[in-house]
């Protein structure tokens, strides 16, 4: 497949310097307080400039440590390294993050995989039982995802990773579809097999459960109303399906501190149609604006 742009792993993509914050969502500060508002005046901003690079072998264990966090404890149920190992053989789809240079770690990656054509790796397989008794909760989306994931259907799949280091802006996230958009159709055009009919999306979420602190310690809600890019996803996907991790995370402190505060750390489903995927990016992009 000949690249039809500069290569991103040779001559990264110029983009635009961010302010990182630790907000994890899109859109308007609507309905933000004055005494937020000035508290969020007086936090320390950081310019940082990101390049986008193409995913190369040098990326192996970083990609495979994000690809982990995606899954959380439940990333021992898959083959990761032969996973990793799909994402970096195909380096002209897909995008890593960086902020010190082509050969440093990726912050976050982005990528699609074919799941009919990769339906005989063991890590695909493993990934289609576990997401077939995932969905078996809702008889509809299972018996649709039953149907597509056979290696002879004719309607392909698209698995679309993402995952990023917690302190990495949204932000990055529409440039990174924007840019996997592009590069489908130029696979497609040179009849590469990434002519999907589907697309599946699974995303990390943060479900509210008992907390084991008393009411007085848990933090106050924000009155921020803000768009999340799960809800931007939700709003163009034909099917969708929150679901539990099979294994509880181990306990750290950082996941302690969730469990504490009420949180816990689960999985959501999305399998959005080709017809609404271009209008789905776009809504990112809207988003950031």
């Amino acid at each position: 497949m000949g690249k039809r742009k500069a290569n991103k792993s040779e001559d990264p993509i110029d983009s635009p310097s961010m302010d990182v914050s630790e907000e994890e969502e899109i859109d308007s500060d609507e309905g933000v307080s004055d005494g937020e508002e000035n508290a969020h005046l007086e936090e320390e901003i950081v310019d940082i400039d990101f390049d986008f690079f193409d995913p190369k072998p040098i990326d192996f264990h970083s990609i495979k440590n994000l690809v982990i966090q995606l899954f959380s404890a439940d990333a021992e149920l898959f083959c990761i390294s032969e996973l990793t190992e799909l994402i970096i053989s195909q380096p002209l789809l897909g995008t890593t993050v960086k902020v010190d240079g082509a050969d440093s770690d990726p912050y976050a990656v982005l990528t699609v995989l074919n799941m009919n054509e990769h339906s005989e790796k063991k890590c695909i397989k493993d990934l289609v039982t576990y997401l077939l008794d995932k969905t078996k909760q809702d008889s509809v989306l299972n018996d649709k995802l039953d149907t597509l994931l056979k290696k002879d259907s004719i309607e392909h799949v698209g698995l679309i990773l993402s995952e990023r280091l917690i302190n990495m802006p949204v932000q990055i996230v529409p440039p990174m579809y924007k840019m996997l958009q592009e590069e489908i159709q130029w696979a497609v055009d040179d009849n590469e097999p990434y002519n999907f009919e589907w697309y599946l999306v699974l995303s990390k979420t943060y479900q509210e459960v008992m907390s084991t602190l008393d009411d007085e310690s848990k933090p106050s809600k924000k009155q921020k109303k803000k768009k999340a890019k799960d809800e931007i996803i939700e709003q163009n996907a034909d099917y969708q399906l929150n679901f539990n991790f099979t294994k509880q995370p181990s306990v750290s402190d950082s996941k302690r501190t969730f469990s504490n505060f009420g949180i816990a750390p689960a999985m959501k489903l999305f399998l959005i149609n080709r017809s609404k995927f271009d209008n789905l990016i776009r809504d990112l992009e809207n988003a950031c604006k």
